[in-house]
C-alpha cells in the first residue's frame, strides 16, 4: 500500500497532517479543534474513526489543541516526548498517553516513526520521518536554525513537508513588536524562505517526489514569495519534484507517494 499524506491545516492558525500506510492512519499534530479536524477529514475522504494515533511534534497549542478530545472521545494514542507531554491537557487517558522517542524510532502498525530533536522554544522539539518500508515522507517544521542531524535523518526522503514561515523583509517591515520578531527569525524560532530554501537544496535528490511548503505565516510571508524560492531551488536540483502549498484554512489535495524509483501520483483517499 502506498504511503499517502494530506495537510489539514498549516500554519500558526493550526497544524495538523493526515498520514496512511503500512495498514494504519496516523495525525502528526492536531493543532485544530478535535471537530475542524473530523471535518477536514471528511471533506478529503477520511473518517476520524479509522485513525489510530496522533503524534505530536511539540508542545505548543497550534500543534496540541485537539489532543484531549481525540484522546477521549475518538481513542486516539497520543505520543509525545517527555517535553511536549506538559503541554498536553492532564485529561488525556493515560492509557492512550504514549512516548516518542527523542530521538529515536518507534513503530505504529506497520509505519515506522523516526525523530530527530530541533531547536525551537519548546521543550523536546522534533522533526519526522514516516516509513512504510516503500516510501518515506519527511516532515520539518517550527526550527529556527538547521542542524546536520536534522539533514541526515531526512536524506532520501521520498516527500518532504517543509517550513517556510517567513519573509524576512516582511517580518522587518511587519506590525509585530520587536521582541517577537527577534524570537521568529532567531535560532530557537522558525525558518525564513531562504533558510527553507537552503534546506531544500541539501535534501533535494533525484528521487524526491512532493515538497509541500508549510507553516507560512499569514502576516510574514505570502504563499508566493514561499513557491518562488522554493521552484527557484528545485529548477536547479536533481529530479522532477512537485510542489504544493500547506493551507491555514482548509485541507490540501491528498499526495500518495509510490515505491522509491516510480512515479508520484497525487489522488484523493478512495
Amino acid at each position: 500500500m502506498a504511503l499517502t499524506y494530506c495537510v489539514l491545516g498549516s500554519g500558526s492558525s493550526g497544524n495538523c497532517l493526515w498520514i496512511r500506510g503500512g495498514g494504519v492512519q496516523i495525525l502528526v499534530d492536531c493543532g485544530l479543534s478535535a471537530r475542524q479536524i473530523c471535518k477536514r477529514l471528511e471533506a478529503v475522504g477520511g473518517r476520524i474513526d479509522e485513525v489510530q494515533a496522533v503524534v505530536v511534534t511539540h508542545g505548543h497549542c497550534d500543534h496540541v489543541l485537539g489532543a484531549s478530545v481525540l484522546s477521549r472521545r475518538h481513542g486516539l494514542e497520543v505520543y509525545a516526548s517527555g517535553g511536549a507531554r506538559r503541554f498536553l491537557a492532564t485529561d488525556i487517558p493515560v492509557e492512550r498517553l504514549r512516548a516518542l522517542p527523542y530521538p529515536g524510532d518507534l513503530a505504529i502498525g506497520g509505519l515506522r516513526v523516526t525523530s530527530v530533536a530541533t531547536p525551537h522554544d519548546s521543550p523536546e522539539s522534533v522533526a519526522l520521518v514516516v516509513d512504510d518500508g516503500d516510501a518515506r515522507l519527511g516532515i520539518v517544521t517550527d526550527l529556527g536554525v538547521v542542524r546536520e542531524a536534522i539533514v541526515s535523518t531526512l536524506a532520501g526522503v521520498d516527500g518532504l513537508v517543509l517550513e517556510m514561515n517567513h519573509d524576512e523583509q516582511m517580518l522587518a517591515d511587519g506590525p509585530y513588536p520587536a521582541r517577537l520578531k527577534r524570537r521568529i527569525r532567531g535560532n530557537y524560532g522558525h525558518l525564513s524562505n531562504q533558510q527553507g530554501g537552503e534546506l531544500l537544496r541539501r535534501l533535494a535528490h533525484p528521487g524526491l517526489q512532493r515538497v509541500t511548503l508549510a507553516h507560512i505565516s499569514e502576516h510574514n510571508n505570502t504563499p508566493e514569495l514561499a513557491r518562488e524560492v522554493a521552484e527557484g531551488v528545485l529548477a536547479q536540483a536533481p529530479g522532477r519534484a512537485a510542489l504544493s502549498i500547506g493551507e491555514h484554512h482548509r485541507p490540501g489535495e491528498p499526495v500518495v507517494l509510490r515505491g522509491r524509483g516510480r512515479k508520484q501520483l497525487a489522488l484523493p483517499f478512495a
